[in-house]
């Protein structure tokens, strides 16, 4: 488990400090901007915290506005897997799978709301952030989560859940769900290392004020 960084909206950043808006550069810039119009938005409607009411953004969004010549590819390609057809609460296994198995806290945090928001059962959210087989999804959205157990955690698809993905999802879809597990690995990575907490209640209700 990751160690708490200091208190107070500034630990929100973990090892990094969280960027101001008067402090950005016009790359920087560009790239709020961007988030604006796509993180900010979808995370309202799920019903997470993307940016605290000073503007000042937290999670993995702080970590890439301080380095847009990276940020701004990685958004292209989540844009790019958003627009891929795969459903949601296929998508939220895959992306609560990959966050539980690196315990990264601020991906646990936002995605069970995104997954209560997709419609996925109470219990099985449950089990997904222990890190745990669920029950009750969907066909399609259990064998997502076979998956990406299979790539996370043992490294290897064997033959026959090869073939029962290919058959359910196609081919092009199965592309893009291994590269929605790639995704989060790297997201993880990223709040792992920067020591990335999820906001606490009282942050989150600031921001919803």
């Amino acid at each position: 488990m990751n160690e708490r960084p200091t208190k107070g909206s500034s630990g929100l950043g973990g090892r990094l400090p969280l960027l101001p808006p008067d402090a950005l550069d016009e790359a920087q810039c560009a790239l709020r901007d961007g988030l604006r119009a796509t993180r900010v938005r979808g995370a309202e409607e799920a019903g997470y915290t993307v940016a605290l009411p000073d503007g000042r953004f937290i999670g993995p969004f702080n970590v890439l506005l301080h380095t847009p010549h990276i940020a701004r590819p990685l958004l292209e390609w989540a844009q790019a897997l958003t627009r891929a057809g795969i459903p949601a609460d296929v998508r939220e296994v895959v992306i609560l799978t990959v966050a539980a198995h690196w315990r990264a806290e601020y991906a646990l945090y936002a995605h069970t709301a995104a997954a209560e928001k997709a419609g996925l059962p109470g219990p099985a959210i449950a089990s997904l952030l222990h890190g745990e087989a669920p029950s009750g999804l969907r066909p399609d959205a259990d064998l997502a989560y076979r998956l990406a157990v299979a790539l996370v955690r043992d490294h290897r698809v064997p033959d026959g859940l090869y073939a029962e993905a290919v058959a359910a999802f196609g081919t092009n879809t199965l592309i893009a769900l291994v590269n929605l597990v790639g995704q989060y690995l790297n997201t993880s990575a990223l709040l792992a290392c920067f020591q990335v907490p999820a906001p606490s209640p009282e942050h989150t209700e600031a921001s919803a004020s």
